[in-house]
Protein backbone atom coordinates (compact mmCIF):
# COMPACT_ATOMS: atom_id res chain seq x y z
CA UNK A 1 0.00 0.00 0.00
CA UNK A 2 1.48 3.46 -0.89
CA UNK A 3 -0.43 5.07 1.76
CA UNK A 4 0.46 8.65 3.12
CA UNK A 5 2.55 7.44 6.51
CA UNK A 6 4.67 5.49 3.93
CA UNK A 7 5.90 8.55 2.76
CA UNK A 8 5.92 10.94 5.90
CA UNK A 9 7.24 9.07 8.24
CA UNK A 10 10.55 8.22 6.40
CA UNK A 11 11.06 12.09 5.64
CA UNK A 12 10.70 12.94 9.42
CA UNK A 13 12.89 10.69 10.38
CA UNK A 14 15.55 12.04 8.24
CA UNK A 15 14.50 15.55 9.38
CA UNK A 16 14.84 14.27 13.38
CA UNK A 17 18.30 12.49 12.46
CA UNK A 18 19.23 16.03 10.62
CA UNK A 19 18.09 17.70 13.53
CA UNK A 20 20.30 15.63 15.81
CA UNK A 21 22.92 15.94 14.22
CA UNK A 22 22.92 19.59 14.23
CA UNK A 23 22.13 20.38 17.83
CA UNK A 24 25.05 18.33 18.85
CA UNK A 25 27.47 19.66 16.57
CA UNK A 26 26.65 23.22 16.43
CA UNK A 27 24.00 23.87 19.62
CA UNK A 28 21.14 24.84 17.54
CA UNK A 29 17.98 24.00 16.10
CA UNK A 30 17.56 24.91 12.22
CA UNK A 31 14.30 26.59 12.06
CA UNK A 32 14.02 24.87 8.19
CA UNK A 33 14.09 21.45 10.08
CA UNK A 34 11.62 22.38 12.58
CA UNK A 35 8.96 23.83 9.98
CA UNK A 36 9.60 20.57 7.88
CA UNK A 37 8.24 18.63 11.11
CA UNK A 38 5.44 20.67 11.95
CA UNK A 39 4.47 20.84 7.89
CA UNK A 40 4.68 16.94 7.85
CA UNK A 41 2.95 16.69 10.95
CA UNK A 42 0.07 18.77 9.59
CA UNK A 43 -0.58 16.54 6.88
CA UNK A 44 0.16 13.44 9.02
CA UNK A 45 -2.54 14.42 12.09
CA UNK A 46 -4.64 16.57 10.64
CA UNK A 47 -6.76 19.02 12.51
CA UNK A 48 -6.99 16.29 15.39
CA UNK A 49 -3.46 16.98 16.40
CA UNK A 50 -3.20 20.93 16.71
CA UNK A 51 -4.59 20.57 20.36
CA UNK A 52 -1.65 18.37 20.75
CA UNK A 53 0.69 21.15 19.27
CA UNK A 54 -0.82 23.66 21.26
CA UNK A 55 -0.42 22.04 24.66
CA UNK A 56 3.35 20.63 24.08
CA UNK A 57 3.94 24.15 22.82
CA UNK A 58 2.64 25.90 26.02
CA UNK A 59 4.45 23.40 28.05
CA UNK A 60 7.59 24.20 26.12
CA UNK A 61 7.30 28.10 26.51
CA UNK A 62 6.74 27.46 29.94
CA UNK A 63 9.82 25.52 31.31
CA UNK A 64 11.25 27.45 28.89
CA UNK A 65 10.62 30.66 31.43
CA UNK A 66 10.04 29.33 34.63
CA UNK A 67 13.17 26.70 34.61
CA UNK A 68 15.72 29.95 34.66
CA UNK A 69 13.29 31.38 37.24
CA UNK A 70 13.81 28.12 39.87
CA UNK A 71 17.16 26.90 38.90
CA UNK A 72 19.29 30.06 38.00
CA UNK A 73 20.29 28.73 34.31
CA UNK A 74 18.37 27.90 30.89
CA UNK A 75 17.40 24.58 30.31
CA UNK A 76 15.40 24.73 27.25
CA UNK A 77 16.71 27.05 24.12
CA UNK A 78 13.84 28.66 22.01
CA UNK A 79 14.61 25.40 19.31
CA UNK A 80 13.86 23.00 21.88
CA UNK A 81 10.50 25.03 22.66
CA UNK A 82 9.59 25.19 18.68
CA UNK A 83 10.64 21.63 18.27
CA UNK A 84 8.26 20.30 21.16
CA UNK A 85 4.90 22.79 19.43
CA UNK A 86 6.22 21.09 15.90
CA UNK A 87 6.14 17.27 17.53
CA UNK A 88 2.50 18.11 18.71
CA UNK A 89 1.22 17.88 15.00
CA UNK A 90 2.26 14.34 14.72
CA UNK A 91 0.36 13.22 18.06
CA UNK A 92 -3.13 13.21 19.52
CA UNK A 93 -3.11 14.67 22.80
CA UNK A 94 -3.21 10.87 24.62
CA UNK A 95 0.08 10.14 23.43
CA UNK A 96 1.46 13.78 25.05
CA UNK A 97 2.49 11.92 28.63
CA UNK A 98 4.13 9.10 26.43
CA UNK A 99 6.28 12.01 24.01
CA UNK A 100 7.19 13.53 27.74
CA UNK A 101 8.40 10.66 29.67
CA UNK A 102 10.54 9.49 26.33
CA UNK A 103 12.06 13.00 26.35
CA UNK A 104 12.94 12.84 29.98
CA UNK A 105 14.18 9.35 29.56
CA UNK A 106 16.36 10.73 26.69
CA UNK A 107 17.45 13.79 28.11
CA UNK A 108 18.83 11.90 31.03
CA UNK A 109 20.31 10.12 28.79
CA UNK A 110 22.02 12.79 26.89
CA UNK A 111 22.92 14.31 30.51
CA UNK A 112 25.08 11.96 31.28
CA UNK A 113 26.74 11.43 28.29
CA UNK A 114 27.63 14.79 27.96
CA UNK A 115 29.42 14.51 31.21
CA UNK A 116 31.24 11.27 30.62
CA UNK A 117 32.22 12.95 27.43
CA UNK A 118 33.38 16.28 29.58
CA UNK A 119 31.41 18.09 27.10
CA UNK A 120 30.30 20.80 29.71
CA UNK A 121 26.92 21.27 31.35
CA UNK A 122 25.04 22.50 29.37
CA UNK A 123 23.89 19.51 26.85
CA UNK A 124 21.66 19.13 24.05
CA UNK A 125 18.24 18.49 24.08
CA UNK A 126 17.38 18.60 20.52
CA UNK A 127 18.45 14.44 20.14
CA UNK A 128 16.53 13.75 22.84
CA UNK A 129 12.84 15.49 21.55
CA UNK A 130 13.68 13.40 18.44
CA UNK A 131 14.03 10.42 20.03
CA UNK A 132 10.55 10.82 21.88
CA UNK A 133 9.15 11.96 18.85
CA UNK A 134 10.18 8.63 16.17
CA UNK A 135 9.24 6.30 19.13
CA UNK A 136 5.87 7.41 19.17
CA UNK A 137 5.53 7.67 15.50
CA UNK A 138 7.14 4.19 14.30
CA UNK A 139 6.05 2.36 17.70
CA UNK A 140 2.78 3.43 17.17
CA UNK A 141 2.53 2.89 13.37
CA UNK A 142 4.15 -0.49 13.82
CA UNK A 143 2.14 -1.73 16.99
CA UNK A 144 -1.04 -0.47 14.67
CA UNK A 145 -0.38 -2.52 11.56
CA UNK A 146 0.84 -5.27 13.79
CA UNK A 147 -2.33 -5.55 15.46
CA UNK A 148 -4.49 -5.19 11.91
CA UNK A 149 -2.34 -7.75 10.46
CA UNK A 150 -2.87 -10.13 13.52
CA UNK A 151 -6.63 -9.54 13.77
CA UNK A 152 -7.56 -9.10 10.19
CA UNK A 153 -8.12 -12.07 8.76
CA UNK A 154 -10.93 -12.76 5.75
CA UNK A 155 -12.96 -15.64 5.33
CA UNK A 156 -16.68 -15.61 4.50
CA UNK A 157 -18.94 -17.25 1.82
CA UNK A 158 -18.47 -18.13 -1.70
CA UNK A 159 -20.96 -18.30 -4.83
CA UNK A 160 -20.17 -19.75 -8.55
CA UNK A 161 -19.22 -19.92 -11.27
CA UNK A 162 -22.67 -20.72 -12.04
CA UNK A 163 -21.27 -22.16 -15.37
CA UNK A 164 -19.19 -24.74 -13.21
CA UNK A 165 -16.05 -24.21 -15.00
CA UNK A 166 -12.95 -22.31 -14.15
CA UNK A 167 -13.37 -18.74 -13.05
CA UNK A 168 -12.69 -16.19 -15.50
CA UNK A 169 -13.78 -13.02 -13.03
CA UNK A 170 -14.11 -12.09 -9.17
CA UNK A 171 -16.39 -10.05 -7.65
CA UNK A 172 -15.34 -9.31 -4.29
CA UNK A 173 -18.98 -8.16 -2.18
CA UNK A 174 -18.36 -5.83 0.94
CA UNK A 175 -21.14 -5.71 3.39
CA UNK A 176 -21.90 -3.04 5.16
CA UNK A 177 -21.92 -1.93 9.01
CA UNK A 178 -23.27 -4.72 11.23
CA UNK A 179 -23.66 -7.24 8.43
CA UNK A 180 -21.85 -10.12 6.97
CA UNK A 181 -20.73 -11.97 3.85
CA UNK A 182 -23.85 -14.00 3.92
CA UNK A 183 -26.20 -10.55 3.46
CA UNK A 184 -24.56 -9.72 0.20
CA UNK A 185 -23.82 -12.95 -1.69
CA UNK A 186 -27.53 -12.76 -2.74
CA UNK A 187 -26.33 -9.85 -5.27
CA UNK A 188 -23.57 -12.55 -6.98
CA UNK A 189 -26.33 -15.10 -6.78
CA UNK A 190 -29.28 -12.65 -8.52
CA UNK A 191 -26.06 -12.10 -11.13
CA UNK A 192 -24.80 -15.42 -11.86
CA UNK A 193 -26.71 -15.50 -15.38
CA UNK A 194 -25.23 -12.76 -16.36
CA UNK A 195 -21.50 -13.34 -15.12
CA UNK A 196 -21.42 -17.48 -15.69
CA UNK A 197 -18.31 -17.04 -15.76
CA UNK A 198 -17.86 -15.27 -12.80
CA UNK A 199 -16.69 -16.48 -9.16
CA UNK A 200 -18.46 -14.22 -6.43
CA UNK A 201 -16.71 -14.11 -2.70
CA UNK A 202 -18.45 -12.13 0.17
CA UNK A 203 -15.68 -11.58 3.24
CA UNK A 204 -17.06 -10.92 6.86
CA UNK A 205 -16.17 -8.00 8.08
CA UNK A 206 -12.21 -8.68 10.20
CA UNK A 207 -14.36 -7.89 13.68
CA UNK A 208 -17.37 -7.61 15.49
CA UNK A 209 -19.45 -4.80 14.79
CA UNK A 210 -19.33 -2.59 18.11
CA UNK A 211 -23.52 -2.37 18.56
CA UNK A 212 -24.34 -5.61 17.08
CA UNK A 213 -21.96 -8.31 18.06
CA UNK A 214 -24.01 -10.74 15.75
CA UNK A 215 -22.47 -9.15 12.73
CA UNK A 216 -19.27 -7.62 12.07
CA UNK A 217 -17.51 -4.41 10.77
CA UNK A 218 -14.90 -3.16 8.68
CA UNK A 219 -14.38 -0.18 10.77
CA UNK A 220 -15.96 1.69 14.00
CA UNK A 221 -18.80 4.11 13.20
CA UNK A 222 -20.22 5.00 16.23
CA UNK A 223 -19.55 8.43 15.26
CA UNK A 224 -18.76 10.02 11.76
CA UNK A 225 -15.46 10.96 12.16
CA UNK A 226 -13.59 11.12 8.46
CA UNK A 227 -10.52 11.29 9.31
CA UNK A 228 -10.48 8.68 11.89
CA UNK A 229 -12.49 6.67 9.46
CA UNK A 230 -9.73 6.95 6.89
CA UNK A 231 -7.47 6.29 9.22
CA UNK A 232 -8.99 2.71 9.91
CA UNK A 233 -9.27 1.83 5.94
CA UNK A 234 -5.99 3.01 5.48
CA UNK A 235 -4.93 0.62 8.21
CA UNK A 236 -7.13 -2.06 6.96
CA UNK A 237 -6.13 -1.63 3.66
CA UNK A 238 -2.68 -3.82 3.78
CA UNK A 239 -4.06 -6.93 5.23
CA UNK A 240 -7.19 -6.81 2.71
CA UNK A 241 -4.41 -6.21 -0.41
CA UNK A 242 -2.88 -9.30 0.92
CA UNK A 243 -6.49 -11.04 0.77
CA UNK A 244 -7.52 -10.18 -2.84
CA UNK A 245 -4.10 -11.09 -4.52
CA UNK A 246 -4.19 -14.48 -2.85
CA UNK A 247 -7.71 -14.95 -4.11
CA UNK A 248 -6.97 -13.87 -8.00
CA UNK A 249 -3.34 -15.78 -7.21
CA UNK A 250 -5.10 -19.06 -6.32
CA UNK A 251 -7.77 -18.75 -9.57
CA UNK A 252 -4.17 -17.50 -12.01
CA UNK A 253 -6.12 -14.39 -12.62
CA UNK A 254 -5.13 -10.76 -13.37
CA UNK A 255 -5.87 -7.75 -11.08
CA UNK A 256 -8.49 -6.72 -13.89
CA UNK A 257 -9.96 -9.32 -13.59
CA UNK A 258 -11.19 -8.54 -10.24
CA UNK A 259 -14.19 -5.95 -9.45
CA UNK A 260 -14.94 -4.47 -5.96
CA UNK A 261 -18.94 -4.17 -5.09
CA UNK A 262 -19.72 -2.34 -1.34
CA UNK A 263 -22.43 -1.11 0.36
CA UNK A 264 -22.75 1.28 2.95
CA UNK A 265 -19.06 1.44 4.66
CA UNK A 266 -18.12 -1.28 2.28
CA UNK A 267 -18.90 1.45 -0.29
CA UNK A 268 -16.07 3.40 1.60
CA UNK A 269 -13.83 0.44 1.49
CA UNK A 270 -14.44 -0.77 -1.91
CA UNK A 271 -13.61 2.78 -3.41
CA UNK A 272 -10.66 3.16 -1.41
CA UNK A 273 -8.99 -0.01 -1.97
CA UNK A 274 -10.03 0.16 -5.72
CA UNK A 275 -7.55 3.02 -5.67
CA UNK A 276 -4.83 1.54 -3.97
CA UNK A 277 -4.10 -1.29 -5.70
CA UNK A 278 -2.93 -2.24 -9.19
CA UNK A 279 -6.18 -1.67 -11.69
CA UNK A 280 -9.39 -4.01 -11.19
CA UNK A 281 -11.97 -3.96 -13.66
CA UNK A 282 -14.48 -1.25 -11.23
CA UNK A 283 -16.38 -0.66 -8.78
CA UNK A 284 -20.39 -0.42 -8.03
CA UNK A 285 -20.66 1.72 -4.59
CA UNK A 286 -24.09 1.07 -3.46
CA UNK A 287 -24.98 4.10 -0.56
CA UNK A 288 -21.87 5.16 0.62
CA UNK A 289 -19.21 7.72 0.76
CA UNK A 290 -15.84 8.07 -0.69
CA UNK A 291 -12.87 9.38 1.79
CA UNK A 292 -9.98 10.70 0.18
CA UNK A 293 -6.52 11.78 1.21
CA UNK A 294 -4.56 14.25 -1.30
CA UNK A 295 -1.25 12.94 0.56
CA UNK A 296 -2.06 9.24 -0.83
CA UNK A 297 -0.22 8.30 -4.02
CA UNK A 298 -3.20 6.74 -6.25
CA UNK A 299 -2.15 3.52 -7.75
CA UNK A 300 -5.10 3.11 -10.29
CA UNK A 301 -8.34 5.20 -11.55
CA UNK A 302 -10.98 2.27 -12.11
CA UNK A 303 -14.22 3.14 -13.72
CA UNK A 304 -16.85 3.59 -10.79
CA UNK A 305 -20.64 3.49 -10.46
CA UNK A 306 -21.83 5.08 -7.76
CA UNK A 307 -25.96 4.35 -6.53
CA UNK A 308 -28.02 5.68 -3.92
CA UNK A 309 -30.86 5.96 -3.09
CA UNK A 310 -32.50 9.90 -2.92
CA UNK A 311 -34.72 9.00 0.42
CA UNK A 312 -31.61 7.57 2.05
CA UNK A 313 -31.70 9.04 5.50
CA UNK A 314 -28.40 6.67 7.20
CA UNK A 315 -25.90 8.43 4.84
CA UNK A 316 -27.48 11.12 2.25
CA UNK A 317 -27.20 10.47 -1.03
CA UNK A 318 -25.58 13.84 -1.27
CA UNK A 319 -22.37 11.88 -0.06
CA UNK A 320 -22.22 10.32 -3.10
CA UNK A 321 -22.78 13.26 -5.17
CA UNK A 322 -19.89 14.29 -3.55
CA UNK A 323 -17.88 11.58 -4.07
CA UNK A 324 -18.75 11.68 -7.79
CA UNK A 325 -17.06 15.20 -8.00
CA UNK A 326 -13.52 14.26 -5.38
CA UNK A 327 -13.10 11.52 -8.08
CA UNK A 328 -13.68 13.38 -11.20
CA UNK A 329 -11.27 15.46 -9.90
CA UNK A 330 -8.72 12.43 -9.64
CA UNK A 331 -9.37 11.63 -13.12
CA UNK A 332 -11.64 8.53 -12.16
CA UNK A 333 -14.37 7.61 -14.86
CA UNK A 334 -17.22 7.72 -12.51
CA UNK A 335 -21.05 7.59 -12.93
CA UNK A 336 -23.76 8.65 -10.62
CA UNK A 337 -27.32 7.07 -10.33
CA UNK A 338 -29.37 8.66 -8.02
CA UNK A 339 -32.86 6.65 -7.26
CA UNK A 340 -36.08 8.37 -6.12
CA UNK A 341 -38.41 6.96 -3.58
CA UNK A 342 -35.37 4.62 -2.01
CA UNK A 343 -33.73 4.90 1.11
CA UNK A 344 -30.72 3.24 2.51
CA UNK A 345 -30.96 0.36 0.41
CA UNK A 346 -30.27 -1.75 -2.65
CA UNK A 347 -33.65 -2.49 -4.71
CA UNK A 348 -34.23 -3.87 -8.62
CA UNK A 349 -32.88 -0.81 -10.27
CA UNK A 350 -29.81 -0.61 -8.69
CA UNK A 351 -29.38 -4.31 -8.56
CA UNK A 352 -29.93 -4.27 -12.40
CA UNK A 353 -27.38 -1.21 -12.64
CA UNK A 354 -24.89 -3.10 -10.76
CA UNK A 355 -25.21 -6.26 -13.25
CA UNK A 356 -24.57 -4.75 -16.02
CA UNK A 357 -21.94 -2.62 -14.86
CA UNK A 358 -19.92 -5.50 -14.14
CA UNK A 359 -20.56 -7.56 -17.21
CA UNK A 360 -19.66 -4.64 -18.87
CA UNK A 361 -16.03 -4.62 -17.29
CA UNK A 362 -15.68 -7.51 -17.86
CA UNK A 363 -15.75 -7.44 -21.53
CA UNK A 364 -19.03 -9.64 -21.65
CA UNK A 365 -21.72 -7.30 -23.16
CA UNK A 366 -22.70 -4.04 -25.14
CA UNK A 367 -21.46 -1.20 -23.03
CA UNK A 368 -24.34 1.01 -24.15
CA UNK A 369 -27.07 -1.12 -21.55
CA UNK A 370 -26.12 0.63 -18.30
CA UNK A 371 -26.00 4.07 -19.86
CA UNK A 372 -29.34 3.62 -20.92
CA UNK A 373 -30.52 2.60 -17.62
CA UNK A 374 -28.94 5.30 -15.74
CA UNK A 375 -30.59 7.66 -17.80
CA UNK A 376 -34.10 6.45 -17.28
CA UNK A 377 -33.67 5.89 -12.98
CA UNK A 378 -32.07 9.55 -13.59
CA UNK A 379 -35.16 10.76 -14.88
CA UNK A 380 -37.73 8.86 -12.62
Amino acid sequence: MFSYPYLLIPLLLILLVAISVQDIRKGIISNVLVEGVALLGLFYGGIETLLSAVILGVIGYGLYKLYPLVRGKEWLGLGDVKLMGASGFWLLPTQIPLFLILAGLGGILMAILWRVLKKGPKFPLGPALAFALGICIVGGQNFSLGETHMNATFSGPSFGPASGGKPHSIVVLIHGYGSDGEDLLSLGKSWSSLLPNTLFVAPHGPVACEVNPSGNQWFGLKDWEPLRILKEIQALTPAFNCYLDGLLKSHNLSPNKLALVGFSQGAMLALHMALHRPQPAGVVAYSGAFLNDPMELKVALPPVLLIHGTEDQVLPSSASQAAEEALKALGVPVTLSLLSGLGHGIDPRGLGMGGVFLKEKFHESDPSGLSEQVKESNNL
